[in-house]
């Protein structure tokens, strides 16, 4: 898929923007903009591609996008014609990096503009820290005037001191000032380099000069994922490329991808995307 670009108009008198969608299901492009956006998914189910990672999506999923990142929400194909029934729910926030332009060197907004930083690769709010930020969100839709900002900063502010953030693409952001870990750098940029190989855990844990057993436990520090799952899904996400982009035959996009059999690139595929190769090209 090709992002397009995206302006956000915000509305006269408001130097933000949030706004709470109910729809069959979201009909949105794949799109970037120079803007932060926060989403939480009040109802809904299907794919979420942010910039380079594609995850699936449930009532409650919440997520931080920074500036230029390109992003889509799918909902499953029950949405479009199984069940009518069902429902799409969102609240979006979006603002401008120059909203807090004079303010963002002050001390007290150092953990923000961490924050905000980070936003840059994007961010999975898991946790119970997301009622809390959901509570505030409810507020923000209520509010006027003031009170608007107020429950904006508490969101923001909220989200820096807690540590259930997750970055979706944590090797874009090896130049994230205070985040930077040449090792994790060197194990991403091995397995985008090689995933089309047979590599594993011990081969990741020798670039990264670590111990596989202390190597594991400092990935799943780092990224909540293990090898395995890091090399799935940077193989996966390659065959939605191909797929989107190519009319190779799906047997061959497994092999160009790194996969051993069909069968195990066909269970893992769906495992990840919750659709088949052939539907995911449809």
């Amino acid at each position: 898929m090709k992002p397009k670009q995206e302006k956000i108009i915000y509305p006269v008198q408001s130097s933000f923007k949030i706004l709470k969608y109910t729809v069959p299901y979201f009909d949105m492009q794949y799109h970037y903009h120079q803007d932060y956006e926060l989403v939480y998914i009040e109802k809904g189910s299907g794919l979420r591609y942010i910039g380079n990672s594609i995850h699936k999506f449930q009532d409650g999923d919440m997520v931080l996008i920074g500036p230029d990142l390109a992003h889509v929400w799918i909902n499953y194909k029950k949405y479009h014609t199984e069940k009518p029934e069902l429902r799409a729910e969102a609240v979006v926030l979006q603002f401008s990096g120059d909203l807090f332009s004079s303010m963002t060197d002050l001390p007290e907004f150092a953990l923000i503009r961490a924050l905000l930083q980070k936003a840059r690769c994007g961010i999975h709010i898991v946790g119970p820290i997301r009622t809390r930020i959901a509570g505030y969100l409810e507020q923000c839709l209520e509010s006027r005037g003031i009170g608007k900002i107020i429950q904006l900063l508490n969101i923001l502010d909220t989200l820096s001191r807690k540590k259930e953030l997750v970055l979706l693409n944590p090797q874009d952001c090896a130049a994230a000032a205070g985040y930077r870990d040449k090792r994790i750098d060197a194990v991403y940029h091995f397995v985008l380099s090689n995933f089309n190989r047979n590599i594993c855990t011990r081969d990741a844990a020798s670039v990264a000069h670590m111990e596989e057993s202390a190597f594991c436990r400092f990935l799943k520090e780092k990224t909540r994922k293990t090898f395995t799952q890091l090399l799935n899904e940077t193989r996966i996400n390659h065959a939605c490329q191909l797929l989107c982009e190519t009319d190779l035959a799906v047997g061959q996009i497994a092999f160009e991808c790194g996969f051993n059999t069909f069968a195990n690139f066909y269970r893992q595929f769906k495992k990840y995307t919750g659709v088949t190769p052939g539907e995911y090209r449809k």
